[in-house]
C-alpha cells in the first residue's frame, strides 16, 4: 500500500507540474465556459491603458504575501493587477471552492468572475507579467516574464524539497526575501547541477506589513478581547506531519506555560485540524483536546480562528520546531525557542533556513524549556540576526514595485 501511494503521489505531482496536461485542461475548459471569458477579456478592457500583472491565487495564505503589492498596483498609474485562482466548476472540490469565495469576498471584496478569474483564461488576455508564489503549472501559456516569488521563509520559500529547484528554469527571475533564501538556492541548485534565473534581491513583504501594524497594535485590547491578562504571552506554532513537535510536546507546552504563569496562544497547522490521516495528526483528535486544553488551563486560547497577524504581535515568544512562521517571527526581531524536529531533518536535510536559524543546542525535556522559554522572555535568549534573514527592510514595497516596472518596460 505504502508504495502504491507514493506512485500515486508522484503521478499526481507530474501531472500537475506537467505544462502540456495544463494546456490541453485548459483548452477544454475555454471551450466549456465561454461566458466567464467574456468577463475577463471586459475586465481587461476597462484597465486597457495600464500594464497587467497576473498574480495566482491558488492558496488563501498566499494572498497574505502579496495583497499589499496589490493594493498598491490598483493605485499605480501604469500597472494595474489582475487575479486569477483555480477553476470553480470541479465537481469534487465545488463546495471547498464555494468556502474559499465566500471568504475572499466578505474579507478582501474579491468575487469571482468580476474581479478574480479561471487560470485557463491568462492565454486570453494580454498579461505583461505573470507574479508566482509557488511552482505551478498554471502559467503554461503565458508569453511575458515570469517571476517567482515566496510564502514563507523556509526551504527554498516555495517548496520545502529542494528537487524542486530544477522547475527554476521556467521562471525569468526569482525575487529573494533575505540571504538564507538566497542560500537555500544556490546549495539546490549546486546539488542538483541545475541553473538558476536571474536573482534579485528584494525582500519581504509581508514583514515590512507586520513592522508597520506593530506602530499602533493595542496588544493589551486584544488580550483582553480573548480573556486573558495583559501578561507575558507565548505562541505555539508547530509544522504538520509526522516531524511535528505537536503530539510529543503540546501538554509539555501548557504545562511549563502554566507554571511560569505566562498567556498561551495555540495556533497549530491547519493540516494537522483538518487532515485525517494518522502521519499528519499525530493520530490525536485535536478538535476534542484542545477545547479540553483550554477549559482546564485559564492562560491557554486556542487561536486558530484569529488573524494570524494578531496572533503574532501580541506574542513575546514563539515556541516552534520547523515552521515557516519562526523565520517570519524572527525577521520582526522577536525571540524564538525550538523544540527538537530530527525526523524533519532526516527526510530533509540540514542544509536549510529551518536549520541555520537555530542554535545548535536542541531541548530536550521540559526544565529544559522552561530555561529557553525564562531566557526568551527576559530578552537574554538565543536571537538570529534579522539582517541575516530580510533584504530591504521597511522598504519592500518600493523595490519591489520598481523592479516589477523595470521588467514590465524592458519586456517592451
Amino acid at each position: 500500500m505504502v508504495v502504491i501511494n507514493r506512485i500515486k503521489a508522484k503521478l499526481r505531482e507530474e501531472l500537475f507540474f506537467s505544462p502540456v496536461v495544463r494546456r490541453i485542461s485548459n483548452t477544454a475548459y475555454r471551450a466549456l465556459s465561454v461566458k466567464e471569458g467574456r468577463s475577463v477579456k471586459e475586465y481587461c478592457r476597462r484597465h486597457g491603458s495600464r500594464s497587467l500583472v497576473a498574480f495566482p491565487v491558488f492558496q488563501l495564505y498566499t494572498l497574505e504575501h502579496i495583497r499589499d503589492l496589490v493594493d498598491a498596483l490598483k493605485s499605480n498609474d501604469g500597472m494595474q493587477p489582475i487575479l486569477f485562482t483555480t477553476t470553480k466548476k470541479i465537481p469534487m472540490t465545488r463546495d471547498k471552492k464555494k468556502e474559499i469565495f465566500r471568504f475572499l469576498s466578505s474579507r478582501y471584496n474579491i468575487v469571482y468572475g468580476e474581479n478574480i478569474f479561471a487560470y485557463p483564461w491568462l492565454k486570453s488576455v494580454n498579461i505583461d507579467l505573470f507574479f508566482e508564489l509557488s511552482v505551478t503549472s498554471y502559467g503554461a501559456e503565458v508569453r511575458c516574464p515570469r517571476v517567482l516569488y515566496t510564502h514563507g521563509m523556509a526551504g527554498l520559500n516555495f517548496s520545502k524539497d529542494f528537487r524542486h529547484v530544477r522547475l527554476l528554469g521556467r521562471y525569468d527571475a526569482v525575487f529573494l526575501n533575505g540571504p538564507l533564501h538566497k542560500r537555500a538556492l544556490l546549495v539546490a541548485s549546486k546539488h542538483y547541477g541545475c541553473e538558476l534565473p536571474q536573482m534579485y534581491e528584494v525582500g519581504y513583504l509581508r514583514g515590512d506589513r507586520l513592522i508597520r501594524m506593530a506602530e499602533t497594535f493595542d496588544r493589551g485590547a486584544f488580550l483582553e478581547s480573548i480573556g486573558l491578562q495583559d501578561l507575558p504571552t507565548v505562541m505555539y506554532a508547530p509544522t504538520w506531519g509526522d516531524f511535528s513537535s505537536t503530539a510529543a510536546w503540546i501538554d509539555r507546552v501548557v504545562g511549563v506555560c502554566g507554571d511560569m504563569g505566562v498567556n498561551l496562544l495555540l495556533r497549530l497547522h491547519p493540516i494537522v485540524m483538518t487532515g485525517r490521516a494518522k502521519w499528519k495528526t499525530g493520530g490525536i483528535d485535536w478538535h476534542r483536546k484542545l477545547p479540553d486544553i483550554e477549559r482546564k488551563n485559564p492562560h491557554v486560547r486556542v487561536a486558530m480562528s484569529h488573524d494570524i497577524d494578531d496572533i503574532m504581535l501580541a506574542s513575546d515568544v514563539m515556541i516552534t520546531d520547523v515552521s515557516g512562521m519562526a523565520l517570519e517571527f524572527l525577521a520582526i526581531d522577536k525571540p524564538v525557542v525550538f523544540l527538537p524536529a530530527p525526523r524533519y531533518f532526516e527526510i530533509y536535510g540540514t542544509e536549510r533556513p529551518e536549520k541555520w536559524c537555530r542554535p545548535e543546542y536542541e531541548i530536550e525535556d521540559a526544565a529544559g524549556l522552561r530555561h529557553e522559554l525564562r531566557s526568551a522572555i527576559d530578552g537574554t535568549g538565543f536571537k538570529f540576526p534579522v539582517d541575516e534573514l530580510v533584504y530591504n527592510r521597511g522598504e519592500v514595497l518600493d523595490v519591489m514595485t520598481g523592479r516589477i516596472e523595470s521588467m514590465i518596460h524592458g519586456k517592451k
